[in-house]
């Protein structure tokens, strides 16, 4: 999150979604709050906002969050995901924030009792809550990646894997059971139930999932400069778990995706851009790895285009979800918290529902048009476009938002009033921000600043 993003929180006040603590909180209060969150659809908590949702800031706020979260930790039974961050709010100032999605393993419980929201207060749980909570649990139990694997055994999970995550979950203080006991860790994560394997634990840890999950495979696509069509120069599966598809991935990707695009400036001085950040691409993947409806047939799809890279996951948007939502804040909705919640043990997820907006980010900071979600009834797809395309669009671009362009590449960095300015235009305030910030979109300006500190520079400037 950012901090206009935590601004529009702060204003918003407390809620049934939302709730304020002074840095000097006690873990004990945190984890109710989380434990009431988690029994109740999510939410968040702010740590150093005061109840009129002002900044107090926390003191030492990265040591301070450290230690309430490892209390928090021993505190929630079941073991539960949600995250935590330090962010910097101006003045030298830092909060705290918990961003806990809906759980899947009601009810949870602190010290005995169970929470829930009531508006914006965390109380005790009354009997018929409890009883809806515990017949939640049992519908969560019919979730796919819940159910018993088929087929599939105990000895069909690699355990090098297993121990590795377990390893990772406990040097980051997330995991404070056994450090030997893999069945142990396997059984309180939901990944062993009665003996047998679940699905979700076959995609995450097994040998060979796409035997008895054929649904697991991932495929990717190459096609030919100047092709369009079925014609492809690659055509690769990776039929390996999600953990070990998670680093083989990334490298195959890197031969077709990580490749630079030079130019020379008005200098005659070469430069040397990526074709698609690193870092957006592993967010991608990550996202279908984890988010895909693995009850729906078909494979992961990912396509590397001239001037395009399109990573196509089976399964809508969560209802809640519109394609526009996932470039703004949002609360985290998993389709699987299961493999969700392995993957953020593992140290492939850092920031619970931050991924797609991470991806924005450094698209924009790469100079790149903002990334495209679409989603269907049976598919969800996010394409990445190359610098190249945004140029190709930017010649389909209207009378107006050419001369905006054209004037800012004239005169450098530009505030929205001076922009108005120099145009000598009628335009209203409203029109002139929407063609910025499509230019923006569009990879050919950038935004620096906030408020009315605001500007924008062509991305085709020195940096």
């Amino acid at each position: 999150m950012n901090t206009t993003d935590i601004q529009k929180l702060a204003r918003q006040g407390e809620s049934e979604k939302l709730e304020f603590k002074l840095g000097s909180v006690a873990p004990s209060s945190v984890a109710r709050v989380i434990c009431s969150f988690l029994n109740t659809g999510g939410g968040r908590i702010v740590v150093g906002v005061d109840d009129q949702g002002e900044f107090v800031g926390v003191k030492d706020a990265p040591d301070t969050a450290s230690r309430i979260e490892m209390e928090v930790r021993k505190l929630i039974s079941p073991t539960a995901l949600w995250d935590m961050q330090v962010v910097g709010v101006g003045d030298d100032r830092e909060i705290v924030i918990f961003e806990v999605p809906d759980g899947p393993d009601k009810p949870y419980v602190v010290e005995g009792a169970i929470y829930t929201r009531k508006g914006e207060k965390t109380v005790p749980a009354t009997r018929d809550q409890i009883t809806d909570l515990i017949q939640s649990r049992t519908r969560e139990s019919e979730r796919w990646e819940r159910q018993v694997a088929l087929g599939a055994a105990r000895d069909d999970l690699r355990d090098d894997l297993v121990t590795e995550t377990l390893k990772r979950a406990t040097d980051a203080q997330r995991w404070h059971g056994s450090v030997t006991d893999l069945d142990a860790f396997l059984l309180s994560l939901g990944l062993l139930i009665n003996g047998s394997i679940t699905n979700a634990a076959l995609i995450l840890f097994g040998k060979e999932p796409t035997r008895f999950l054929p649904q697991a495979r991932v495929r990717l696509l190459v096609s030919p400069e100047g092709k369009t069509g079925d014609v492809y120069t690659v055509d690769r599966t990776f039929d390996s778990c999600l953990l070990e598809n998670s680093r083989t991935i990334p490298e195959a990707l890197a031969t077709y995706t990580a490749g630079v695009e030079s130019r020379f400036d008005d200098d005659w001085q070469r430069t040397e851009r990526v074709l698609y950040p690193t870092s957006a691409i592993r967010e991608g993947v990550m996202n279908a790895l984890v988010h895909r409806d693995y009850s729906l047939n078909g494979s992961i799809m990912m396509v590397v285009r001239p001037n395009s890279f399109e990573i196509s996951n089976p399964g809508s948007l969560p209802s809640e979800l519109k394609p526009a939502d996932l470039k703004k804040d949002h609360l985290s909705l998993p389709r699987n918290p299961d493999i969700a919640h392995v993957c953020f043990l593992y140290g492939l997820i850092e920031k619970v529902g931050r991924g797609t907006q991470r991806i924005v980010e450094v698209c924009r900071q790469a100079r790149l048009k903002d990334p495209r979600w679409q989603s269907t009834r049976s598919s969800t797809t996010l394409t990445l476009f190359s610098r190249s395309a945004a140029l190709s669009i930017s010649s389909q671009l209207g009378e107006r938002q050419e001369l905006i362009l054209k004037t800012v590449r004239e005169h450098g960095t530009m505030k929205t009033p001076e922009l108005v300015k120099v145009l000598g235009v009628a335009i209203s305030d409203r029109t002139i921000r929407a063609d910025l910030e499509q230019l923006v979109g569009l990879g050919l300006l950038i935004r620096r600043g906030r408020g009315r500190s605001t500007s924008y520079r062509s991305s085709e400037s020195p940096t």
